[in-house]
């Protein structure tokens, strides 16, 4: 049984330095940028979405892939993190 919580260990730090390099990279950080231009509200609405409200990131997000930069941003991401080994 150690053996393998030792193994989920090594496997959340490796999730977690992944998600971090993710976090870091240039599309996420354009990502970030044009959410923020979209709506100076997107942290109030992710706080929102964490209390079980989420129709205004929803909104926000609607809108962010409904633009070409946004939606090949995301795109770019998502196969970033499923080469990371995230999905």
């Amino acid at each position: 049984m150690e053996a393998m919580e030792k193994g989920r260990m090594a496997e959340l730090m490796r999730h977690r330095e992944a998600f971090a390099q993710l976090a870091q990279s240039s599309d996420a950080q354009r990502l970030m940028a044009l959410l923020k231009q979209q709506s100076g509200g997107v942290q109030e609405a992710a706080r929102q979405a964490a209390a079980g409200e989420p129709g205004q990131l929803m909104t926000i997000m609607n809108q962010l892939m409904h633009s070409k930069e946004g939606a090949e941003l995301v795109d770019r991401i998502g196969a970033q993190a499923k080469q990371a080994g995230l999905k």
